[in-house]
């Protein structure tokens, strides 16, 4: 890639949109003369403010050659109109993309960039279809909202949701709104921080019902109405990405997190690009996932480091993300084919080896599925139960919930994302767990992880969580994934992957019913000497909605019993883990 080393920038630059908004956008241009590509990304959380140059560095990409646009979305910081979370995202990105594709300088074609609410965007303007659109890079980020941005298995992810309102949204909304009343601001803003200083110190998430979570002076009501609509609520299509993938047209370069609270939703982008691109004969997509957890590419999360060589700032000693980003686009924009051969088109961060893996497609060719049975006490093993083996039984209280510790989640600092070890949770009475014999060759896991798990409860509704981890020889529990299910949403989530919203039912109490929870996925070598270990609960608070074992909404009651759930193992209900292994 050629340097251009002379950069000019253009701040606030408008575009006006199809219903007269004018949204504004920084643009970095080469000051050479030419026709140059455009880079084009659209982020909720200000143009102007600093982001990782690790991941994406808009400098560095205008000086090999690129124009490249960041934009403030309707509502937010320089932009005109009013923020309403992703409803406009559709023709808006659309209508930027045209316009950005029409900037002086522009050779006419546009590729998208970015992460997390920004990837979300790039999905939402290609599925418009707009023509100069001919390249896409998603990041971290989901496409379906009922599997891991406000749902999980039917359970609200109220810890997400909160922070992310409070801390990321509300702030920018506090200033637009009295923005002519400077003195309000001084008035109303201590409640505001005093909120956000609640999160970030680990609390502020308590509250029952959840109608009761502050929002100060209604900056974003979207949250209680976001909370107030169940999995089978309609407007959730108008969002989701699900039925609309085979609608985009341009090639996509998948960049995701082991750690990260979207990656199921990458690695379905992925797979859904993928049956896009052979049914339309477009370039099939490529994937990038190290152990990272959400918007962070270092090497540290949790209690494991995994090696500069994970880190975004080198990715395998070849270069940081941006390089990454701009081999993808050189070939997808520029043509420049000998761009990407220095990389296989799936590269893969295991675990426990922490080393990089090369494959052709996900998941890796020659992987296949393999079951570790839950067996009486508290045996993990190849083998089926008995048909005289019991069931186990645990109290889950929902005044008393298991904690949130690690794992792939976006929380306030303080709860810490990533590698934990989980002994802690462990000790408790509402924490089953099933443990393998110490391995005697190393056992890589490599894709989707599901447990099946037949359990019966004294409630007419409660939740299930499962979760995988990787115990070593001195004791360290850490966990690698997890996954949750409420039993009224059990006919919405009935397979890993599948979501199929149905009106919620509740569970006769007392009655065996089989339960798909979906872990998502993990790339991991369980080396020689370790265990494999699965967990099973009902709660992981802050993170996810508490069920409150009545059949009532949390959103509207504070009423809570105690649920005696039963875990069975017998030969006619083999609950189970399901893993994607690899040899070799």
């Amino acid at each position: 890639m050629g340097l251009t080393w002379e950069i000019l920038v253009q701040k606030n630059v408008p575009a006006r949109m199809r219903d007269g908004t004018t949204l504004m956008s920084d643009v970095y241009r080469p000051a050479g003369e030419g026709e140059y590509p455009v880079l084009l990304t659209r982020l909720p959380y200000g143009k102007d403010l600093p982001r990782d140059a690790t991941y994406f560095d808009p400098i560095k990409a205008a000086g090999a050659g690129y124009i490249v646009v960041v934009q403030d979305v309707r509502g937010r910081y320089a932009s005109g109109g009013e923020f309403v979370p992703f409803v406009n995202e559709y023709e808006d990105g659309y209508d930027t993309v045209e316009w950005a594709a029409r900037l002086p300088g522009s050779d006419g074609s546009v590729g998208m960039f970015g992460l997390s609410y920004f990837g979300k965007t790039q999905w939402q303007a290609a599925v418009m279809q707009p023509p100069s659109l001919k390249s896409m890079v998603p990041g971290v980020t989901w496409g379906n909202h009922l599997n891991g941005a406000q749902m999980r298995g039917g359970v609200q992810e109220v810890g997400l949701i909160h922070y992310w309102a409070q801390a990321a949204i509300a702030p920018d909304r506090l200033f637009r709104k009295y923005r002519k009343e400077p003195e309000k601001i001084g008035e109303k803003l201590p409640e505001l921080v005093g909120v956000i200083d609640a999160i970030l110190a680990g609390g502020g998430h308590d509250v029952l019902p959840l109608s009761g979570l502050p929002n100060p002076d209604g900056l974003v009501p979207f949250v209680r109405g976001g909370l107030e609509r169940g999995v089978d609520d309609p407007s959730w299509d108008y969002l989701k990405m699900d039925d609309k993938y085979g609608r985009v047209d341009a090639p996509t370069f998948h960049i995701g997190g082991w750690y990260d609270c979207f990656i199921g939703e990458t690695l379905r982008q992925y797979g859904a690009m993928k049956v896009r691109s052979s049914e339309a004969g477009m370039r099939p997509p490529r994937l990038l996932v190290g152990p990272w957890v959400h918007a962070d590419f270092g090497s540290t999360f949790g209690d494991l480091d995994f090696g500069l060589g994970s880190m975004g700032a080198f990715v395998d000693y070849r270069g940081d993300l941006t390089d990454r980003h701009l081999r993808w686009l050189d070939a997808t924009l520029k043509g420049d084919e000998t761009a990407l051969e220095a990389a296989p088109p799936v590269q893969i961060f295991v675990m426990g080896e922490n080393r990089w893996r090369g494959y052709d497609e996900w998941p890796p060719p020659g992987s296949y599925t393999e079951d570790w049975h839950l067996r009486g006490g508290g045996e993990l093993s190849r083998e089926a139960g008995s048909s005289g083996e019991g069931p186990d039984t645990y109290d889950y209280d929902p005044k008393d919930p298991v904690p949130t510790l690690g794992g792939p989640t976006l929380l306030a600092p303080i709860h810490r994302p990533g590698a934990r070890d989980q002994r802690d949770i462990e000790r408790r009475p509402d924490v089953l767990t099933y443990t393998s014999e110490p391995l005697t060759e190393d056992y890589t896991v490599l894709g989707p992880v599901y447990a099946t798990l037949f359990a019966s409860s004294s409630a007419p509704d409660t939740d299930f969580v499962a979760r995988l981890v990787d115990v070593y020889p001195d004791g360290r529990a850490i966990g690698l994934c997890d996954g949750i299910v409420r039993a009224s949403a059990r006919e919405s989530y009935p397979a890993p992957g599948v979501i199929n919203p149905t009106t919620p039912s509740p569970i006769e109490p007392g009655e065996v019913y089989e339960y798909c929870v979906d872990l998502w996925a993990t790339g991991n070598t369980f080396k020689v000497g370790h265990r494999l270990r699965v967990e099973v609960t009902s709660s992981s608070h802050p993170r996810w909605e508490r069920n409150l074992n009545t059949g009532e909404s949390a959103v509207h009651s504070d009423r809570s019993e105690v649920a005696r759930q039963a875990v069975f193992h017998d030969s006619g209900r083999p609950s189970r883990v399901t893993l994607t292994v690899v040899r070799g």
